[in-house]
C-alpha cells in the first residue's frame, strides 16, 4: 500500500513544481499580431532595428491624458520599450534611455536643426496626417547637455491630467532615445 501511496503522489509532486516554475510571458510574436505589427511599422518609420520582440505585459502609460492609459509593454532585444494602446494599435512610447551610454564617443554629431529636418520626416512617416495635426498643436524645442527634445502639445481638457502631447528625444548623434504620442490613439 506504501508503494501505491507513492506512485500516486509522485506524478502530483511533478505538477506542483511545474506550476511553481517562473516562465517568461510570451517569447515570441505571432507575425499577424496587431501589436507587433504597429511597432513593426513605428520602427520601420523611425529608422529603428527590426529585432525580436517579447510581450512584457500590462502595464499604465502615467503621461497619458488621463494618466491611466491601458497599454501593453513590450521590448527588442537590444532593451527598447515600447508601449502600445491595444485598442488602437498605436505605439504611444518608445524608451531607449538606457542605450545611451552604448553610444560610442566618436560617432558623428548632427546639428540641432539637421536633427529637426530628420525628426519632422520621420513623423510625417510614422504619424498619418502629422504635417496637418501639427499646424493644430503647440511646438516647443529644447534640450540638455547633448539631447534635443521636440514637442507637439494638445488642449488639455478640464479633465485630463496631462496635456496630450508628442514627443521626440534625440541624441546628437541622431538616436532616437524617446519618444511619446499621447494625441493621435483612439481614447
Amino acid at each position: 500500500m506504501n508503494n501505491l501511496k507513492m506512485f500516486l503522489l509522485i506524478p502530483l509532486w511533478f505538477l506542483f513544481l511545474e506550476g511553481c516554475t517562473a516562465r517568461p510571458i510570451i517569447t515570441s510574436q505571432p507575425a499577424d499580431n496587431p501589436q507587433v505589427t504597429a511597432i513593426k511599422n513605428f520602427r520601420a518609420a523611425l529608422g529603428l532595428p527590426d529585432l525580436p520582440l517579447e510581450l512584457k505585459g500590462a502595464d499604465t502609460m502615467i503621461n497619458s491624458p488621463g494618466g491611466d492609459l491601458d497599454v501593453l509593454l513590450f521590448t527588442d532585444s537590444a532593451g527598447r520599450k515600447y508601449s502600445v494602446e491595444p485598442h488602437s494599435n498605436t505605439v504611444v512610447e518608445m524608451d531607449a534611455r538606457d542605450l545611451l551610454a552604448s553610444i560610442p564617443a566618436n560617432a558623428p554629431v548632427f546639428s540641432q536643426a539637421e536633427i529637426k529636418d530628420r525628426v519632422n520626416k520621420m513623423l510625417a512617416a510614422a504619424i498619418p496626417g502629422f504635417e496637418t495635426l501639427s499646424q493644430s498643436l503647440t511646438y516647443e524645442e529644447g534640450g540638455k547637455i547633448d539631447n534635443y527634445f521636440f514637442n507637439w502639445y494638445g488642449e488639455q481638457s478640464p479633465a485630463d491630467f496631462n496635456r496630450p502631447f508628442i514627443q521626440v528625444g534625440v541624441y546628437k548623434t541622431g538616436f532616437i532615445f524617446a519618444y511619446y504620442n499621447t494625441v493621435t490613439f483612439n481614447k
